[in-house]
């Protein structure tokens, strides 16, 4: 080892559902979990300014973070006391929103309720330096990686959806470049937090373009087929309105977000038409917001079908809802939006009923977040954007 460490204490800001072999089991903090999540910010990081080349992103991603032929030359190392758990129904009593949000971590008739562990609990993050590490490239990666973490994304299950957020209560990292934004958040107030974010963008990509000779303006050929950290293809707001408590904040998010999806038109009728063998089925909106959807209509007799690409079963929403805890103890919502495809371009949608494809479709706009965001703006709050970064 060398002495070049950051080591940072860390707080739970929302219930982080993260288990170990058994996702169902006992909830677990693991450094394994921390560098997977780390990787997608430096790799997000890297393409807002190295564009589509992921060959060079990939080679810079493994220097910092490792790769199957390689180790990372970043140990890490999670120390913490008893972490207190509780389950879904306990987290979303009278929460309808919260439980919109989580809905993945309930009961089923085959499988127990998952557990999180319970917001307001902190421990010791070290990320340490081997000795055969040359320069301050990856510890100064890592330090990026993580402020964008602690700012916008969170770990575990229903990550995307305001769960697992964490926050840095205090750093030490004394081998640190000038010009890196303060890990901690200083911002008291919706308007602080939305220029703490973008001074903070501004530095990291400054940063990042000079380390990895790469340009704040890259060549992209189209849409990214990635999450991209760069203004013309992830846009950020903060909601301009602060909530005296983290679940009161996911809970009227989950609200108007179960509002909108609900039984929206032309995709619940379009869907129920082709599950009753009456219809063609045609681009589905709601889509954008991840794969796969699973639709179930009581009208029916319980009839369902799930919703995913031919060839992927999965798409992460690329919407992200992030709560931070303000330096005066209110909370705030940030809201990013990555553009990037959702699915491959010659890829269509298929719905399924058990093992049978009942029928297929293009790929939809993104209109629809669009219309999303301009439905919270109007319910929530006023939407602060985050621009100029």
């Amino acid at each position: 080892m060398n002495g070049k460490k950051l080591q940072v204490t860390l707080e739970i800001v929302t219930p982080l559902f993260l288990g170990g072999s058994n996702p169902r089991g006992e909830p677990k903090l693991r450094a394994a979990s921390f560098r997977g999540v780390l990787r997608f910010w430096i790799r997000a990081l890297l393409g807002g300014v190295l564009g589509d080349d992921t060959k060079k992103i990939f080679e810079h991603e493994s220097k910092v973070f490792g790769s199957t032929e390689h180790a990372s030359p970043v140990i890490m190392r999670i120390k913490h006391g008893q972490l207190s758990p509780i389950g879904y129904s306990e987290l979303t009593s009278n929460k309808p929103g919260l439980a919109y949000l989580l809905f993945s971590a309930r009961g089923t008739r085959s499988e127990p309720e998952r557990k999180a562990i319970k917001p307001q609990q902190p421990f010791e993050l070290t990320c340490q330096m081997r000795s055969s590490a040359q320069g301050d490239l990856p510890l100064a990666a890592t330090y990026a990686s993580l402020w964008l973490l602690t700012h916008f994304g969170g770990i575990g299950s229903r990550s995307r959806r305001g769960a697992g957020n964490l926050q840095v209560q205090s750093a030490q990292c004394p081998n640190l470049p000038e010009g890196f934004p303060p890990l901690e958040v200083k911002a008291k107030s919706p308007r602080e937090l939305q220029a703490e974010l973008k001074n903070g963008l501004t530095q990291l990509r400054k940063w990042a373009a000079k380390a990895f000779n790469g340009s704040l303006q890259p060549t992209f050929n189209g849409q990214p087929e990635f999450d991209v950290l760069h203004p013309e293809y992830c846009k950020i707001w903060v909601v301009n309105f602060a909530f005296p408590h983290w679940s009161e904040a996911l809970n009227r998010l989950g609200e108007e977000m179960q509002r909108f999806r609900r039984r929206r038109e032309p995709d619940y009728s379009n869907v129920k038409a082709v599950i009753q063998g009456k219809g063609k089925l045609q681009p589905v909106r709601r889509a954008t917001f991840g794969l796969p959807i699973i639709f179930y209509y009581r009208s029916l007799g319980g009839a369902s079908g799930v919703l995913e690409g031919t060839e992927h079963d999965r798409r992460a929403s690329p919407l992200i809802v992030r709560v931070v805890k303000l330096a005066n103890k209110n909370y705030a919502l940030i809201l990013l939006r990555f553009i990037a495809l959702l699915l491959p371009e010659d890829e269509q949608l298929s719905l399924r009923r058990g093992n049978n494809e009942l029928d297929r479709a293009r790929q939809p706009d993104d209109s629809i977040l669009q219309d999303f965001m301009a439905h919270l703006g109007s319910s929530l709050g006023s939407l602060l954007e985050v621009s100029g970064w």
